[in-house]
């Protein structure tokens, strides 16, 4: 977990901090140095079309400025290279407070095999994803199907 303040002079709206060195200290924790090649699926908490590639970038899944070509190109879909919400995410469902730990919950779904329809073939690792306030607190979490280092 990371967080910051809302306001401060300097905050980019667009790729927190608090976001950035979340996902690389759940990353470092993982052993995971490229994290667009390592993590076979997200889910991220999407409440609106364009944090999808903003958060695509924060995580360090795409460069600055370059997310909304892996959203476009269908990457970032179910049959994509690297899914993102396969469970519909927030924008089918939020349930305000617990909308984060569904993200968690259905990242751990995918790493058993048991998601059903939405189940990505193959996934072994795969992050959840949080944030709440004014972009300002982050979760994540980076589940698999075995232990880091196996």
């Amino acid at each position: 977990m990371r967080s910051e303040p809302t306001l401060f002079a300097g905050k980019d709206f667009v790729s927190p901090r608090a976001g950035r060195d979340c996902a690389a200290d759940v990353y470092r924790q993982a052993g995971i140095t490229d994290p667009r090649r390592e993590i076979d699926a997200a889910e991220l908490y999407v409440p609106f079309s364009w944090y999808e590639p903003m958060w695509l970038e924060n995580l360090g899944f795409a460069e600055p400025g370059e997310g909304w070509k892996l959203t476009e190109s269908g990457v970032t879909g179910l049959d994509g290279d690297l899914p993102v919400n396969m469970s519909g995410g927030v924008l089918s469902t939020n349930p305000i407070g617990a909308s984060g730990l569904i993200r968690f919950a259905e990242a751990a779904l995918q790493v058993r095999g048991q998601a059903g329809e939405h189940q990505v073939d193959g996934a072994r690792k795969v992050l959840g994803h949080a944030y709440g306030g004014g972009s300002q607190f982050f979760a994540m979490w980076l589940v698999g199907s075995e232990p880091p280092g196996s």
